[in-house]
């Protein structure tokens, strides 16, 4: 539809720009709220009134213009609707655009635009807690959407691996290590973990000891740098688990440690800038936000000489911008945290760093369970593990009583559930604007109609049953196909299939999957309305079987793409 689209756009910028001499105007078509207007719609509104024209006036006008111009003729039929120009895409022009590339895909031509992306940032030693889930599909579907449409995507997972909590579990080990296996698991960490800072609330020599062998931990002290290291070990098996469970990906898993070589000479490029400031013993910067309001200081080093996770942060941009060059860097990270973001982004303002305005974070919301945040440190917390589990046995419920699940054996009927309950978890999220709360209910989004991921899933195993089903093979040739579609049902369908693009762009273009998944979801409705309209299995119609079967097809491919980019698994039947 792109194409379409800049030819519409060309056709008009010439038609208001008529001689050589006059620069051509910047046209941008608009999509109309009711599709029964057309696919595009041009406004009249501002050129009429620099102009000196009534906007329905100027609209009759360029529609008649453009109505004489052969290559709008070939390509849609144009009409005045008020103040707007409106275009309806012929369908032999819609099943050529539209449908070629489904059955022939070609990859985007690459966008000279590097794009770094970091997601997830679990802390190690702690569990995958369920309000981690946002920051890493979020982040995840946005680099996958972001390759897919050309973009060179570096992502990566910025590990909580460094600090002063690995002084306190090595304090817990010390207390608690006889009790737990010589094998400990993830489990038996936060156990520990969250033992010790019971602890703290009567012993009050626990936090300085913690502060102690995190100092000794950054000099080199090969006893804690060896404990430290089997913490990070035991948590990162946990969490790719977790990791291939949703499709989560990254190019670099860098932890904070990662930085640990870097902080010196970080320290040394924010002095020689001039802004590094002793305060109380400490290092500090002055800091602004980006409106120019006074903010808490950033402490870069504390007064007993460690770091902390700001240095990290900060030697992490530098480092990231010196090796790749971004054109933009994104953090995928919880709203609680906008304020280390507002200094990060103030140190580097005050450094005079060219690429302090290409940084941004995309603040996402909390998960709700009865409006209480949980925190591990008190040992109360919803892992996501806890809610996968829910949202699986709420999915074998509901199987249980399907029709269509009868006669599954156990095995299969589990391997489904695992697939259902990843979607209702996944689409639940990426459903919701990226940044606000999320108020989760598990009979809510595990539930097969509606706005949910089970039902994508249900519309694409639909798709692959009628594909099955009939003794004839899609159509693939777009005249063909034209030809034979004449029904509304059909049209609006393959409107719908050519939107998907459109989608991407817009998910990318304001950095929030709803767009992408409120997409899928109306092109599933529509889908539905097809299928309850326009018979598919016509024995004595072959010619119009295959077409209607391409249009199956071509759904189901987009379904499949667009799931596949959300994370969310497709059983093959349900």
């Amino acid at each position: 539809m792109e194409s379409i689209k800049n030819l519409l756009e060309t056709e008009l910028s010439t038609l208001l720009a008529p001689t050589d001499d006059k620069p051509k105007p910047h046209v941008n078509l608009e999509t109309p709220p009711d599709r029964n207007q057309g696919d595009y719609a041009f406004p009249c509104f501002r050129l009429a009134k620099t102009l000196g024209q009534k906007p329905q006036d100027l609209a009759q006008n360029l529609a008649k213009a453009l109505g004489e111009s052969a290559g709008v003729q070939k390509t849609a039929l144009v009409t005045a609707v008020g103040p707007y120009v409106n275009f309806t895409i012929h369908k032999n022009v819609l099943a050529t655009q539209i449908l070629e590339p489904l059955f022939n895909p070609k990859a985007h031509s690459p966008k000279n635009f590097t794009w770094v992306i970091e997601y997830s940032s679990p802390n190690v030693a702690k569990p995958f807690q369920i309000y981690h889930l946002r920051t890493t599909i979020v982040g995840s579907t946005l680099a996958k959407i972001a390759r897919r449409q050309g973009y060179n995507v570096i992502s990566i997972n910025h590990l909580g691996d460094w600090g002063t909590q690995y002084g306190k579990l090595a304090i817990a080990f010390e207390k608690y290590g006889d009790e737990i296996p010589a094998n400990p698991t993830l489990h038996d960490l936060v156990r520990i973990y969250v033992q010790i800072h019971k602890d703290m609330e009567t012993d009050p020599t626990i936090e300085p000891r913690g502060r102690e062998a995190f100092k000794k931990l950054e000099q080199g002290d090969p006893e804690l740098r060896s404990l430290w290291k089997k913490c990070v070990d035991i948590s990162l098996k946990s969490f790719n688990e977790l990791y291939a469970r949703y499709a989560v990906n990254f190019d670099h898993i860098w932890g904070e440690s990662f930085y640990e070589t870097h902080l010196q000479k970080t320290l040394e490029q924010v002095e020689r800038s001039g802004v590094l400031v002793r305060d109380d013993g400490a290092d500090i910067v002055r800091v602004t936000d980006r409106a120019g309001h006074e903010i808490p200081p950033c402490i870069l080093r504390k007064s007993d000489g460690a770091s902390i996770y700001a240095t990290r942060d900060l030697a992490a941009a530098l480092y990231r911008y010196q090796k790749f060059g971004f054109d933009r860097m994104t953090y995928v990270v919880g709203k609680e945290q906008k304020l280390v973001f507002e200094q990060l982004f103030g140190v580097l303002r005050a450094m005079k760093v060219d690429f302090e305005p290409k940084c941004e974070h995309l603040a996402t919301g909390l998960y709700r369970f009865k409006d209480a945040k949980m925190s591990t440190r008190k040992g109360n917390f919803v892992t996501l593990d806890e809610v996968h589990q829910l949202c699986k046995e709420r999915a074998l419920e509901l199987m249980r009583g399907r029709e269509s699940s009868q006669g599954l054996a156990p095995d299969e009927l589990d391997a489904i559930a695992e697939k259902v309950a990843i979607a209702a978890l996944v689409f639940a999220d990426l459903s919701t604007d990226p940044t606000k709360d999320l108020d989760f209910d598990v009979e809510r989004v595990v539930s097969f109609e509606g706005e949910t991921g089970p039902y994508l899933q249900y519309a694409h195993t639909r798709c692959l049953s009628i594909l099955r089903k009939s003794e004839l093979q899609p159509e693939t040739n777009s005249e063909r196909i034209a030809a034979q579609i004449m029904q509304q049902p059909e049209i609006d369908l393959l409107r719908r299939l050519g939107r998907f693009n459109e989608a991407c762009d817009r998910a990318l273009d304001q950095r929030k999957p709803t767009q992408l998944t409120t997409y899928l979801i109306d092109l599933a409705s529509d889908f539905g309305l097809f299928y309850r309209e326009c018979k598919v299995r016509l024995p004595d119609q072959p010619d119009l079987e295959r077409a209607r079967l391409a249009l199956v097809k071509a759904t189901q491919i987009t379904l499949n793409e667009g799931l596949a980019l959300l994370g969310i698994p497709l059983p093959e039947k349900m």
